[in-house]
């Protein structure tokens, strides 16, 4: 049975943040998720232009309404709009005794009032206290402190002066400063250092907030709680989704769709590898120690978004065998290959290495052979198809899958090719189509590009 949490908050008719980023994250993490509403938006990616607060008996009313069904784990508040709304939440809290994360929701990200100045002395006197973690930014810290936060000492100092009202911790978020997070726990302070990730960030703070609530109803401590949720954050604002025409939210079930993405992978390399071992004409094919096939997951950006066999395949008398499991992270050849093609063509997830006599038979397939230092070129530049050397006409679609890529090698590096395509699978099946010729043979001077 799933744990339950509770989200106390307004909703974002926009979708992006609020209740809907809150039940979102619940979901993912694999909570069942309640809310109780305490503000209607009226809100876009462009900002918010209206509030209509609910009355705080319709908060009540809906927070017994929760509380006589189900089990609350752990809660969070957002935006409460209100002292009147602050002080039923806290009356309601305080009587069931449930363990509570304070994100103090002043202003709307892209803008907006969502705090009225009244509720600011409420949520410090009345919820503070009961606050398990307060996860103020910056401007929020500062509001509630009176302490002007400009780097991480101010931050600690500004966290003292919330635990002072009663929390019993704080992480001050420093996406505003260099994206490192203070956390304060019994007067200890830690530093969650990141790096600052592009993106659309509409909904990234209550989204950080409900991963933290979710990670501790899990039974984290505080400190994985705060990381787990930190690489949540990340994840999502790594898979932001640019819709609208202000700041677009970010994308909680980011971090489901990759590692969908790399079961598929997986799955698509065994295939691979299964028609490989059963077939010894397409093994000789191959590049003599080279990598066997690699594929990455849609979007991939580094060489850990790249799967591939551990120790490649090799074939011992007469038999074609693999050495280790598949494993995403390998520095391959084959993977900074895939990984240049994505640049210049999304579709381009899969390579696979063959002997250097093969780049006739791919001529003789039609494929479009594009130099490894070309390829590196337009990947550099952002080039937007894959058409060989030749210049693409304006217009024109998609790339031209597959293709291959011949790499002259350099001194202590021999020649390679390497085949382009959409997957692993659909390669080796390639692979099998091509025309036996005296590409074979010892490829000469003349048939190179």
């Amino acid at each position: 049975m799933p744990k339950v949490v509770l989200t106390i908050g307004g909703s974002d008719s926009g979708g992006g943040a609020g209740i809907q980023a809150d039940i979102k994250t619940f979901s993912v993490l694999g909570l069942h998720g309640t809310s109780a509403l305490t503000a209607i938006t009226a809100q876009n990616t462009l900002g918010v232009q209206h509030v209509y607060a609910l009355s705080p008996e319709e908060v009540r009313a809906q927070l017994e309404s929760i509380t006589e069904d189900f089990s609350i784990a752990w809660a969070k508040t957002g935006m409460l709009h209100s002292a009147q709304i602050v002080d039923t939440v806290a009356d309601h809290l305080q009587a069931n005794d449930i363990p509570l994360v304070l994100d103090p929701v002043i202003e709307a990200e892209a803008g907006g009032r969502l705090l009225r100045p009244d509720a600011v002395s409420a949520l410090k006197e009345r919820l503070i206290p009961l606050a398990g973690v307060v996860t103020p930014n910056i401007f929020e810290a500062e509001a509630l402190s009176g302490i002007r936060v400009r780097d991480m000492d101010s931050a600690a100092h500004a966290a003292r002066g919330i635990m002072s009202l009663g929390a019993q911790a704080v992480i001050v978020k420093g996406g505003h400063l260099d994206c490192t997070d203070l956390l304060m726990v019994r007067n200890k302070s830690t530093l969650l250092p990141s790096e600052r990730i592009p993106g659309e960030n509409h909904g990234i703070g209550c989204t950080f907030s409900a991963a933290l609530t979710s990670f501790l109803a899990l039974g984290c401590s505080i400190e994985n709680a705060a990381l787990n949720a930190k690489e949540f954050a990340k994840s999502a604002l790594r898979g932001s989704l640019r819709v609208g025409k202000g700041v677009g939210p970010v994308n909680q079930s980011a971090a489901l769709r990759v590692e969908a993405s790399r079961y598929r992978v997986l799955c698509d390399l065994e295939v691979a590898v299964d028609l490989l071992e059963n077939s010894h004409e397409l093994f000789d094919l191959m590049l003599k120690g080279g990598a066997g096939p690699a594929m990455a997951i849609p979007g991939a950006r580094c060489p850990e978004d790249v799967a591939a066999l551990e120790g490649g395949l090799t074939k011992i008398e007469e038999r074609v065998c693999r050495f280790g499991g598949f494993r995403f992270g390998g520095r391959s050849d084959s993977a900074s290959v895939i990984l240049a093609a994505m640049k210049i063509d999304p579709l381009a997830k899969a390579a696979i290495d063959l002997e250097p006599k093969a780049l006739l038979s791919c001529r003789e397939l039609g494929l479009p052979i594009i130099d490894r230092a070309r390829l590196d070129e337009l990947a550099a530049i952002g080039q937007c198809h894959l058409k060989g050397e030749e210049e693409l006409s304006e217009g024109e679609g998609s790339a031209l899958l597959p293709a291959a890529i011949w790499d002259e090698g350099v001194l202590g590096k021999e020649p390679r090719l390497y085949l382009l395509g959409a997957s692993a699978s659909l390669l080796v099946e390639l692979l099998a189509s091509l025309p036996a010729s005296r590409a074979w043979g010892i490829l000469e001077d003349d048939s190179k590009i």
